[in-house]
């Protein structure tokens, strides 16, 4: 088995949000400088060509997912706690006591429980599978999202 590791200096973006981490608590509004790393394992190489893959058929859908998240606040559109309503100009989110209003095109609401490490790994892994067409042959896929130097989570998928 061969594993590829992309982990381009590119593969970054920094964005606002806050953790909810009870029912009745959350961290504040701060932000983050997250670092995205990808490996891809496949089980042989190309017995033609000798490579697993085309690295380039991978990386700009890594970085496309990348840029969608930078410079954005980013709200977790199934947390049972935080209430969002959206407008054409401005997202309302409220948390317990909490009260908050973003421009609309500034934030950005994903289908997550919460915005941690953890659901923005599993995120990021789920949609590049589901854009990665012109690979087929993998057999696992790992993303890794690091918030911060040193502390970082890996989802990785199994076929």
């Amino acid at each position: 088995m061969y594993t590829v590791h992309l982990a381009k200096e590119l593969f970054k973006f920094s964005c606002s949000h806050f953790t909810i981490l009870s029912p009745e608590h959350a961290e504040r509004l701060h932000g983050h400088n997250y670092q995205v790393r990808v490996d891809i394992s496949v089980a042989k190489l190309d017995p033609t060509l000798g490579f697993a893959f085309d690295f380039n058929s991978v990386k700009p859908l890594i970085r496309k997912m990348c840029d969608e998240l930078d410079e954005r606040i980013l709200l977790p559109s199934l947390s049972p706690y935080l209430k969002i309503k959206s407008s054409v100009k401005q997202i309302e989110a409220s948390f317990g006591e909490k009260n908050y209003a973003f421009p609309a095109e500034d934030t950005l609401i994903l289908p997550l429980s919460n915005i941690t490490s953890e659901e923005l790994a599993r995120h990021i892994c789920e949609r590049l599978l589901s854009e990665m067409t012109a690979l087929p042959h993998w057999t696992s896929v790992a993303v890794q999202v690091e918030e911060t130097l040193g502390q970082s989570v890996t989802y990785r998928k199994q076929r």
